[in-house]
């Protein structure tokens, strides 16, 4: 008597880097009140978070907010319309849960594709039109752009490799919003101060 056809199992996902850098972070525990914070930081990437940053500056800070604030709202929309509508229908990449079987999932399983991440992408972007006008906060904007995508991958959204190509494409995006808004960035005074114009002044007045 002839076997029956054989029916083949489906290959396991592969162990790469990518998985096992989300199932590392994904792992971490978590709780009622961390997965609440860190969700608050997540929602930063949704646009929010930055655009009040920029219209806190606009209305403090003058022209150089201004500028800050058009470079840096529109740079996250449009990293935010790249990465959405533009990128993920090409790559159609699956969301980690569809192959990670041991995936925590905090908040809503979203239906679009996965790479790369917006809401890294809209970070960073927003991150780098503003470091263009605040040099010396460039530190702790990067630093919450950061935080915004590892906090994608913990709380089971996106894998790595997802909020590195969006934060690559975020800042390049930021820099030619910057660019294109005029942002400058204000001379520091005692350098204004100590420049030759300024002691030439101040020697004719002292005379």
């Amino acid at each position: 008597m002839a076997a029956g056809p054989t029916v083949s199992e489906t290959p396991p996902p592969p162990i790469t880097f990518d998985a096992r850098f989300y199932e590392f972070l994904n792992a971490l525990p978590h709780s009622r009140h961390s997965d609440r914070y860190i969700g608050l930081v997540s929602d930063l990437g949704e646009g929010a978070g930055w655009a009040f940053a920029g219209l806190w500056l606009a209305a403090l800070d003058g022209r150089r907010g201004r500028h800050a604030a058009l470079a840096s709202t529109a740079a996250a929309a449009v990293a935010t319309y790249v990465s959405q509508k533009m990128l993920k229908p090409i790559f159609r990449r699956n969301r980690p849960w569809f192959t990670r079987e041991a995936a925590k999932v905090v908040g809503g399983k979203t239906p679009d594709h996965s790479f790369p991440s917006g809401h890294s992408a809209a970070s960073f972007a927003a991150a780098t039109a503003l470091a263009m006008a605040y040099p010396r906060a460039r530190p702790l904007l990067y630093l919450t752009a950061g935080a915004v995508g590892l906090s994608r991958i913990h709380l089971g959204h996106h894998f790595l490799s997802d909020v590195i190509a969006g934060s690559l494409i975020g800042t390049a995006i930021g820099y030619l919003s910057g660019q294109a808004a005029g942002v400058r960035s204000q001379p520091d005074r005692r350098r204004r101060s100590s420049s030759p114009s300024a002691w030439r002044r101040r020697r004719a007045s002292a005379g």
